[in-house]
């Protein structure tokens, strides 16, 4: 459900974007919006894979840290 309504808002941005901004027709920007509202989802897809991927990595480096320093330490 989420991703349709990631598509859907992405294609009606677009088309009103290249509509009412860059004076298109209403032909293509619904044709351009069609290209284009796929790849700018699965960008937005990439880029909470991406920092979701960061923050594992971020909370293990941490984690391996206070170990190295508990380890140190004690």
């Amino acid at each position: 459900m989420k991703f349709l309504l990631l598509f859907l808002l992405a294609f009606v941005g677009v088309v009103l974007y290249l509509h009412f901004g860059k004076d298109e027709d209403w032909s293509s920007s619904l044709l351009l919006g069609v290209i284009a509202a796929p790849f700018l989802v699965a960008m937005w897809k990439f880029r909470d894979w991406y920092m979701k991927r960061a923050q594992r990595a971020g909370r293990n480096w941490r984690e391996a840290r206070n170990e190295r320093k508990r380890a140190g330490g004690a």
